[in-house]
């Protein structure tokens, strides 16, 4: 029993051994046929003999046949070179060179070898060809060489003069873009690369503001990518203006020291917000809210801003001397304020009794008025009344206390509420 066990052990690692040397035949074949086959490939594509005696014998394969019957043999190939040869010698010089030239472009070794086949034929009127060519071909290095460069300036002339542009503002953007192009410094398109400088919402600012003929024109030549971008940021700051637009109404018919309240704060608005609700009103009613700013260095911002925009609605009607007339103003109510101090110095040094007397004077069914000239076409006027009230909100608590006490309950009443006091002070 033991030795019929030994015996199949033994006969079962001759099996293994077996197996084993088979798998290595395999793939020892299978090896060596890859490298056979890849050696086949590339002497089939490189090697002239090789690829005519495989055409000859695979045209003989069913089906695959035909395939290699309308491949050339070498012979044919050689013919063809030949004629090729012959036709390019036979031409006029220029179109031979033109045609080699896309031959060499396409196919290095077959223009070689025809080259080669046309100085066997005549090797003058080939190296003739051949000069024209290699001329040609470094006139035509060179003039890439040279517009690469061009586009290179130019595209760093275009940076430049955008940053130019930037540097002015954007009234200065405007008005040199404009005045450049109709002095024909630059064209329409050259104008177009550099608003593309540009971000997005500074060019729909331009396009905004810019006169209307020459924008379009200009557009015509942008991007249609960057147009779309534009439009986008122009709705943005259009639904901007007409936001302020709204603002101008409501504070223009507020008392002028609560909308400077609200208006000076530059948390909420900046000076270019206010610079576009104060020339949405009348110039009076923005010099009155401006005249009651308590920080003058900001006040100096705004009044620059408004400028700006003055200039960028130069068309608009009523803008021009907007800024003019705003600054004349705040003199002239720099002059009335100082009038007011005056007058309450001189009413502190009065009896409460006397102040009363006064205002009940001054706040009659007749009111007179005394008149501020701002120039020799504007003025505005301030009637008793409203001189009067003035000067009571600038006097001291105790003695406003002590002048409405000495006023009739009925005008004590009208006082205060023109004051803007909460109640009756007693």
């Amino acid at each position: 029993m033991k030795k019929k066990i030994i015996e199949n052990n033994d006969t079962n690692i001759e099996n293994i051994e077996e197996d084993g040397k088979k798998k290595k035949k395999g793939k020892f074949l299978l090896i060596l046929t890859t490298v056979l086959l890849f050696t086949f490939i590339i002497l089939y594509f490189t090697n002239s003999t090789v690829n005519t005696i495989s055409n000859n014998l695979f045209k003989d394969i069913p089906i695959l046949g035909k395939t290699f019957e309308a491949i050339p043999t070498q012979d044919e190939k050689e013919e063809r070179k030949k004629m090729l040869a012959e036709y390019y010698l036979s031409i006029d010089t220029d179109r031979a060179v033109d045609k080699l030239i896309i031959l060499k472009k396409e196919d290095k070794k077959l223009y070689d070898d025809i080259v080669l086949e046309m100085k066997s034929n005549d090797i003058t009127a080939s190296n003739n060809i051949i000069d024209e060519i290699r001329d040609k071909e470094i006139k035509r290095d060179l003039l890439q060489r040279e517009i690469d460069s061009m586009n290179k300036e130019k595209g760093t002339d275009i940076k430049e003069i955008a940053n130019y542009y930037l540097k002015l503002g954007l009234v200065g953007t405007i008005n040199n873009l404009e005045d450049d192009i109709i002095d024909l410094k630059l064209d329409f398109e050259q104008a177009s690369k550099v608003v593309e400088t540009f971000k997005p919402d500074y060019s729909a600012k331009v396009f905004y503001y810019m006169d209307e003929n020459i924008s379009s024109s200009i557009r015509e030549s942008i991007s249609t990518s960057y147009n779309n971008k534009i439009d986008k940021e122009m709705k943005k700051y259009e639904e901007y203006v007409r936001e302020k637009q709204n603002l101008a109404n409501i504070y223009s018919n507020k008392k002028s020291e609560e909308s400077a309240k609200d208006l000076q704060n530059k948390e909420i608005y900046s000076a270019e917000d206010l610079s576009i609700i104060l020339t949405n009103m009348d110039y009076l009613s923005a010099s009155r809210i401006l005249s009651e700013f308590e920080d003058k260095e900001y006040l100096n911002s705004v009044l620059k801003e408004i400028k700006n925009v003055e200039d960028l609605n130069k068309s608009k009607e009523g803008m021009a001397a907007f800024s003019n007339n705003v600054n004349k103003a705040l003199k002239v109510l720099s002059l009335y304020k100082k009038d007011l101090d005056t007058l309450k110095k001189s009413y502190e040094k009065m009896t409460p009794k006397e102040i009363a007397d006064l205002v009940n004077q001054m706040t009659t069914n007749k009111p007179k008025f005394k008149e501020y000239v701002i120039d020799e076409t504007k003025s505005f006027t301030i009637s008793e009344e409203e001189l009067m009230i003035e000067i009571l909100k600038r006097i001291k608590p105790k003695l406003l206390s002590q002048v409405i006490t000495n006023l009739d309950d009925q005008k004590a009443a009208e006082i205060s509420r023109k004051i803007g006091l909460p109640r009756v002070q007693e």
